[in-house]
């Protein structure tokens, strides 16, 4: 048969059935590719590339063509066959990239071996394409053996409850898929088409001003679109199979049949129906309120036979008449039950004062806006929507939008994206998840009761001290090295690094992942001012810290460069995006105390002070980082870029930063679920993240799974992660009574408090939900098994204490973790070590040495010298 698109053409090849051609030897190849088509469009669709269904003209579409499985010489087969057929096809031997091609393509025909073998598994890739947006508008082939076909009485339905569309038996032949493709192109495929031209259909039905339903032709409604279920406040799954008799009438009065019968005028209607007789006139609809709405109505018998029996009838009611007869009009059983709308005042530029006062009761001005205001504010817009989106409703839809403005109005910014604990989940929570998330989600206010101060990063003072040479990469141990080899596993031993590189597990994992991700040639800077830039950064982190110390940064850095490589992240982020991830998961948590914000404030912290106490601790990490940065040429990672780049790349930086306030969690969780869940409902999640706002949402997603990852790592690093946060709260528990301050987390007392039982609520309350939404935007499997295996280790563990009424000591490895008190020195200063061969001279001819600190103050100097 001859091929086309440059394939060989062989004469002795061709067909000659009715419906084939034959090619002359000397014809061109577009003269053959010609014929081709005229042929196959004259025996597909009757010589025109469109075909017609009643009114509608849909054109004709040659769908694009999956094929997925093992047998290499069978898929070749097929994918020949497409061929001839001028389909474009694509064909795989693995799952994931059959799954990457579905998703960028959208197949329309999928044609799948049903044999699991090595990488390929026809299952998922079922269950994974059905499980798509798209899944219900494809067709999914499968391809059995014989041996199976004929010794098993189930094969076929095994695969059809799986969600295969047919299943056909193997074959090497191209001419034998040749002609499975032409019947499924006339049979299957074109039912596709008719059933994606219903749901044009229905979705123009929607949009119309007018209300339409349908009925079977018992009177049994079938279909109503949204402008019915809005007008009339009935749900579709209230209404589908329920009489609309009982719902409307064609009488003189308002009253319906208590039985749902019809009237005498409604027989009637429905005798004409019968007849084959279109029917105008008024009808009488009863809304959910209670209340009638007079409509002037069309109502057509639609039939499907010669024999012209009523298969449906079609309801279309005018919304926009006014007939004026007493019993037409609407009657309004509850008028008296709806409060005045209120009346929103644009923001003024000239002072603006209490919320409170821009609500005023009363009817909306005619004019609608204040034309001397130049902006109004986001929450002003959206409360002028709703209310004008209230004029005109139902009683019950009024009532709610008015609680829609009430909550609104008493709730600050952050608190509409925070759950409410409802009060049965109250009475559930133990004392020690209360607790914990008293301290993680407050955002603390309380009156300083101690002189104890803390130095703001405003006041800090920056020294370089000598600290031994870092090798280069060239001569990196082969322990560390073989190490950092595994650093783009989720399973790779942060604990590990620390204990190799003495616990400068920041600075050696920094340098390998910012030098994978290319970070030096976005910054434009070299290696050696990345390698002293890290060396600073870590050496402010205090090491005395349990937790919060440079290998949480590490940790926190591996997690982001893991999530960055996830294609999906990978498609919409670009350079700068993964640079400003990856410096801040570095920054983030630089000089913690080791005490939360509350403890800071309620311990009259200068950082508090500085702060307002609002997100004490992830202010002054983002601008100590910055300090530190900007401190020195050498150590300078942002000196060469433009100032446009700087702008987005400070910008950025803070935002990421500051997105780690645990008291913000579902701020930004309940952003993200909401923006990705408007994507997918538009199908529109491939292009979700091109936008710089949707950008700055899955940075801050990103940034918030990586540093509580934790929960997600295999159960060794979780176990000893779980220790460690622990002792740092043990330990400020224990400061705070030795101080007599407010105790943030009273539960949290070494000798009482249950390790098992802090973790299950923290994965209760902040875990399970983050981590499902970002599982189902990246895809990370290994994380939630993870996740849910931890956790029923978390609750054994706890039955075993309770059971047992003792404490179990946790363990990592034959290594027991004690949970001894923190011995540590609090000075007040920011350590900033120097490197051995560090860059010292200036551009302008400068010289920086060392100062030693005065023996009374806890800060270090810059003392910078000119060379003579």
């Amino acid at each position: 048969m001859g091929n086309v698109l440059g394939c060989r053409v062989s004469c002795e090849d061709s067909y000659s059935r009715e419906g084939s051609f034959s090619t002359q030897p000397g014809m061109k190849i577009s003269e053959k590719n010609d014929l081709w088509n005229q042929s196959f469009s004259s025996k597909m669709f009757k010589g025109e590339n469109y075909f017609d269904i009643g009114t509608l003209r849909l054109p004709v579409q040659l769908p694009n063509l999956l094929i997925a499985g093992t047998g290499s010489q069978q898929l070749s087969a097929i994918s020949e066959a497409a061929s001839r057929l001028e389909l474009s096809s694509s064909w795989f031997n693995v799952s994931e990239e059959a799954m990457a091609s579905y998703r960028q393509e959208r197949q329309s025909l999928i044609i799948l071996e049903l044999k699991a073998e090595n990488k390929f598994n026809p299952q998922s890739l079922i269950k994974y394409i059905r499980d798509s947006s798209s899944g219900d508008e494809c067709i999914i082939v499968g391809v059995l053996c014989r041996q199976n076909l004929e010794n098993s009485e189930t094969a076929v339905s095994t695969w059809l409850d799986r969600g295969v569309d047919q299943v056909i038996c193997e074959n090497l032949s191209p001419k034998y898929w040749l002609n499975q493709l032409i019947q499924l192109l006339r049979g299957p495929l074109r039912h596709t088409t008719l059933h994606l031209a219903t749901k044009l259909l229905a979705t123009a039905l929607n949009l119309t001003r007018d209300i339409v339903q349908i009925t079977d032709s018992e009177n049994k409604i079938v279909w109503v679109n949204e402008r019915a279920e809005k007008e009339l406040g009935w749900f579709k799954e209230e209404l589908r199979g329920r009489n609309i008799s009982a719902i409307q009438t064609t009488g003189g009065t308002d009253s319906l049949a208590g039985d749902g019968s019809m009237k005498s005028g409604d027989q009637w209607l429905l005798n004409r129906l019968q007849e084959g007789k279109i029917w105008e006139g008024p009808i009488n609809s009863q809304r959910k309120t209670g209340d009638y709405l007079a409509l002037a109505s069309k109502v057509i018998p639609i039939s499907f036979s010669t024999s012209r029996k009523m298969d449906h009838i079609l309801y279309i009611k005018h919304c926009g008449a006014s007939l004026n007869s007493p019993t037409l009009n609407r009657i309004n059983r509850h008028t008296s039950l709806r409060r005045p709308s209120l009346e929103i005042a644009p923001f003024s530029t000239e002072g603006v004062g209490d919320f409170a006062t821009q609500i005023k009761l009363g009817r909306r001005r005619s004019s609608g806006k204040t034309h001397n205001v130049s902006m109004e504010a986001p929450i002003t817009k959206v409360l002028n929507i709703i209310l004008a989106a209230q004029e005109n409703q139902p009683v019950y839809i009024a009532q709610a939008l008015d609680k829609v403005v009430e909550i609104l109005k008493s709730s600050a910014s952050s608190e509409l994206f925070n759950p409410e604990l409802q009060d049965k989940d109250k009475k559930r929570q133990d004392l020690v998840t209360k607790d914990l998330l008293g301290a993680l989600l407050a955002n603390p206010g309380t009156e300083p009761k101690n002189n104890q101060k803390r130095r703001s990063s405003a006041d800090k003072i920056v020294s370089f001290n000598p600290r031994p040479s870092l090798p280069t990469i060239e001569v990196t141990p082969v322990q560390i090295g073989e190490l950092l080899s595994t650093s783009t596993h989720w399973s790779f031993d942060i604990f590990k690094l620390e204990e190799v590189t003495e616990k400068r597990p920041l600075l050696w994992l920094g340098m390998s992942l910012l030098s994978r991700f290319e970070v030096g040639a976005t910054l434009g800077v070299e290696e050696a001012v990345l390698q002293n830039w890290l060396t600073l950064i870590e050496s402010n982190y205090h090491a005395s810290n349990s937790y919060h110390n440079s290998t949480h940064a590490a940790d926190v850095l591996q997690s982001s460069a893991y999530f960055l490589e996830k294609s999906r992240i990978q498609a919409v982020l670009d350079p700068l995006d993964e640079m400003i991830l990856l410096i801040g998961a570095i920054v983030h948590d630089v000089d913690h105390p080791g005490r939360n914000s509350a403890f800071l404030c309620n311990s009259g912290s200068e950082l508090a002070v500085l702060y307002n106490d609002t997100t004490v601790l992830e202010n002054h990490h983002c601008a100590l980082g910055y300090k530190l940065t900007i401190s020195h040429p050498s150590v300078n990672i942002f000196k060469n870029l433009d100032s446009e780049t700087y702008k987005i790349v400070r910008k950025g930086l803070i935002d990421t930063v500051l997105a780690t306030d645990m008291s913000k969690h579902f701020v930004h969780v309940n952003k993200f679920t909401t923006a990705v869940g408007a994507a997918l409902e538009e199908d529109t999640l491939s292009d979700f993240g091109l936008e710089v706002e949707e950008k700055g949402v899955i940075r801050r997603m990103l940034i918030k799974c990586a540093d509580v990852s934790n929960p997600a790592r295999p159960l060794a690093l979780c176990r000893e992660w779980a220790v460690r946060i622990a002792e740092e709260y043990f330990a400020q528990t224990k400061e705070e009574k030795d101080l007599g301050l407010p105790v943030v987390m009273p539960q949290f007392d070494r000798t009482t408090c249950s390790i098992p039982q802090s973790q299950i609520g923290f994965y209760d309350y902040f875990i399970h939900s983050m981590f499902d939404a970002w599982h189902g935007y990246i895809d990370c499997p290994e994380l939630i098994m993870n996740i849910e295996s931890n956790y029923d280790y978390w609750k054994e563990r706890l039955t075993e204490e309770q059971d047992s009424g003792k404490r179990i000591p946790f363990a990592m490895g034959d290594k027991v973790i004690r949970l001894n008190p923190v011995q540590e020195n609090r000075g007040e200063e920011v350590v900033v070590s120097r490197i051995d061969g560090l860059a010292e001279d200036t551009e302008d001819g400068e010289r920086v040495k060392s100062v030693p600190a005065p023996a009374t103050h806890h800060e270090h100097h810059i003392s910078i010298d000119r060379v003579s």
